[in-house]
């Protein structure tokens, strides 16, 4: 992989944990920062989210116990935040102010908005979302 930090968004950061289309990238991803190759981010608010799209998984019965893959997600995050391998992003005044710049401009969820104000000090933005990566790729962002 040619870039050295990926920030990723709430689809991506899920295809870790549940298997779906695509899973296999992610935990190539996740292994390039395992070992100390690349270095990835999400936003504290991802944590949120990935929770609420576990829970929703569980009640359409895709995954058993959401609790435990949720746990799985937060332990491998804490592991990778150790080695120096995660950035989090603060849910600070600036990315918000910034991703309500983005809702007025793109007429997007401020859930997708904080997503883009997130990511702009990283190399590369991985999203699943078609729409969130077209308006990423417009705002200058590198959509892996």
């Amino acid at each position: 992989m040619s870039v050295q930090s990926v920030y990723l968004d709430t689809s991506a950061l899920v295809k870790r944990y549940v298997v779906e289309e695509y899973s296999d990238r992610v935990d190539e991803l996740y292994g390039e920062s395992h070992a100390g190759r690349v270095r990835i981010g999400f936003s504290v608010w991802n944590i949120g989210e990935v929770a609420v799209v576990l829970d929703k998984y569980e009640k359409r019965e895709i995954i058993e116990d959401a609790r435990i893959v949720f746990t799985r997600f937060i332990g491998e995050s804490r592991l990778l935040v150790k080695l120096n391998q995660l950035k989090l992003i603060p849910l600070s005044f600036k990315v918000v102010t910034e991703a309500v710049n983005y809702v007025f401009k793109y007429g997007i969820y401020v859930a997708d908005a904080v997503q883009l104000a997130s990511a702009e000090e990283f190399g590369a933005f991985l999203t699943y979302d078609k729409k969130l990566a077209q308006i990423a790729r417009i705002e200058g962002l590198n959509v892996i």
